[in-house]
């Protein structure tokens, strides 16, 4: 059953997946200087326009590419299921773990990084609350009324 700490465990766990596979693309741009050049079209015609705008797709395509196979790879390698951790499993352990859900995980990772980083802040932030039994913080404004 999905839980407070069981979501706060599966999005802690998905973007630091997000963030070290976003380690493994910069240091592959590092190393392969095309993922990091800036392409630009040398003249001011469509020819050299649409060059630049082609390199500049290739690159974003390869380096998303690596950040997809990374987080593969590190969903692979740690053998834990994401699913299985939001619904709170007592064992999140999977035998096979390079089936085709450890590459869809990489993807949802991936791409999903920044919503999941908002949510996990959000999530926090609630728990925080609920555990200091304090209100919600809403804003306040001093008024005064009408005086005769």
């Amino acid at each position: 059953m999905v839980n407070l700490d069981s979501s706060i465990a599966f999005l802690i766990y998905v973007t630091a997946v997000s963030s070290a596979a976003a380690g493994v693309t910069e240091a592959c741009k590092s190393v392969i200087p095309f993922l990091s050049t800036d392409y630009e079209p040398k003249e001011d015609c469509w020819e050299d326009h649409n060059q630049a705008a082609r390199l500049n797709h290739y690159k974003r395509f390869f380096n998303l590419l690596i950040s997809v196979v990374a987080a593969g790879i590190i969903f692979g390698v740690m053998g834990l299921d994401p699913a299985l951790i939001l619904t709170g499993a007592e064992i999140v352990y999977v035998d096979h773990s390079w089936e085709l859900g450890t590459w869809l995980w990489g993807i949802v990772a991936v791409f999903g990084s920044p919503f999941f980083a908002s949510v996990l802040k959000i999530v926090e932030g609630f728990k925080q609350t609920v555990n200091n039994n304090q209100p919600p913080n809403r804003p306040r404004r001093k008024v005064t009324g009408p005086r005769e």
